[in-house]
């Protein structure tokens, strides 16, 4: 088999820096009643048919992200424990698309940004999907954020659990969207998922008379359910109102879940085989999952997988596959290790390459079915002794 890892790349949105002095003397006052809008980045893609999953960097049109609120003086939001939000408790906001305003994502009761000449601080904190199905509402007995997290049994059904970076010691006119949009808070969202994929091809050179193909594909002994919690760190200089530093870390990963790779995209049961091809390797949207990251274990997850080999009399019979002209058909079962059964390539057999699951890693399996044709030599038993028959003829 051969691996392929692809580590996503992250993107951090930079803030500028100034102490609470020169942000006294260069802002504004704060009009009255000015609401506080939120827009969004993410740092890495994913493509996906469940309708939660982030396909660039924004949000999904039409879904929602949670967000809580300390208020708290400068500098005075607690890094280890701030305790319950005590401004909002969620804000439920309905991203449209708009990352640049922040207006049009729109939430209800709106809150306003605190005003007078020496407003409290307001910092923040997000998670989405909101409502996501597996994730529990976050408490906050520890850091920012203690979430619940189940993945769901079907990938069609998973979502994409992102964490927000705090956004710390925001007022008007000085929020990490500012100068553009004064009122506007910038979530930075963090994908806590491994995003993992299955693709499964043949070895070149079989005989154009062979078809292969792959009936069925199972993970088991899957980790499935977790607690992530988030914390934060304060900026080392009080004197800067420049962002602290967030972190995610996941904890109690437990479970033993199976998953069907459902084969043509379609339930298992109906299913037609995919015809594997040696070129190109075949994968589905619904078959790219995104999982608890979990530590590979020899003994616990598997990949079962279910293929059958056919061989046709000719060439024509073989590419229409249906039956006319079959000579011979095999049908195996093989559970392949995600620990003991990796390789660092489609030619090497020898060397293991285990790959945990991370968060925010996007990590396919290559899956190569290669049946071995039947050869055939020959020799031929030597002679017996030689026997010397005698006859006199006078």
């Amino acid at each position: 088999m051969k691996k392929t890892l692809i580590l996503a790349a992250v993107a951090a949105i930079a803030l500028s820096a100034c102490s609470k002095n020169e942000i006294l003397e260069t802002i504004d006052k704060v009009p009255e009643e000015v609401a506080i809008g939120f827009s969004n980045y993410t740092p890495n893609s994913l493509t996906k048919a469940n309708d939660t999953y982030v396909a660039s960097t924004s949000l999904v049109s039409g879904k929602q992200f949670a967000v809580y609120a300390w208020q708290t003086e400068y500098n005075n939001f607690l890094a280890v424990n701030p305790g319950d939000p005590n401004f909002m408790n969620p804000a439920v906001v309905n991203y449209t698309g708009d990352t640049s305003t922040g207006e049009g994502n729109t939430y209800d009761p709106i809150r306003y940004w605190p005003s007078g000449d020496n407003p409290q601080n307001l910092s923040f904190a997000a998670y989405y999907p909101y409502g996501g199905a597996g994730i529990t509402a976050p408490t906050f007995t520890t850091g920012v954020g203690t979430y619940a997290f189940t993945a769901q049994s079907a990938s069609a059904a998973m979502i994409d659990f992102c964490v927000a970076d705090v956004v710390n010691d925001q007022v008007y006119g000085n929020t990490n969207d500012s100068p553009t949009h004064k009122q506007t808070v910038k979530f930075n969202f963090r994908h806590q998922l491994t995003k993992v994929q299955f693709k499964f091809k043949t070895v070149a050179g079989l005989a154009n008379t062979t078809v292969i193909e792959l009936m069925d594909a199972d993970l088991t002994g899957i980790m499935n359910t977790g607690t992530l919690t988030a914390t934060y760190a304060q900026n080392a200089s009080p004197a800067v109102n420049a962002p602290g530093t967030t972190s995610t870390a996941w904890s109690s990963v437990s479970g033993s879940a199976s998953y069907d790779l459902t084969v043509n995209n379609v339930n298992p049961e109906d299913a037609e085989p995919i015809v594997l091809k040696s070129t190109a390797s075949t994968v589905h949207n619904n078959d790219i999952f995104l999982m608890v990251p979990q530590t590979m274990a020899a003994s616990t997850q598997k990949l079962v997988i279910k293929w059958k080999v056919k061989v046709y009399d000719t060439a024509a019979h073989a590419t229409a596959n249906d039956g006319t002209g079959l000579l011979s058909e095999t049908v195996n079962t093989k559970t392949l290790s995600l620990y003991s059964d990796l390789v660092t390539s489609d030619t090497d057999d020898t060397t293991v390459a285990a790959i945990n699951w991370a968060k925010n890693n996007f990590i396919t399996y290559n899956i190569t079915i290669g049946p071995k044709p039947i050869w055939f030599t020959a020799t031929v038993t030597g002679w017996d002794t030689e026997q010397n028959g005698y006859m006199n003829v006078n």
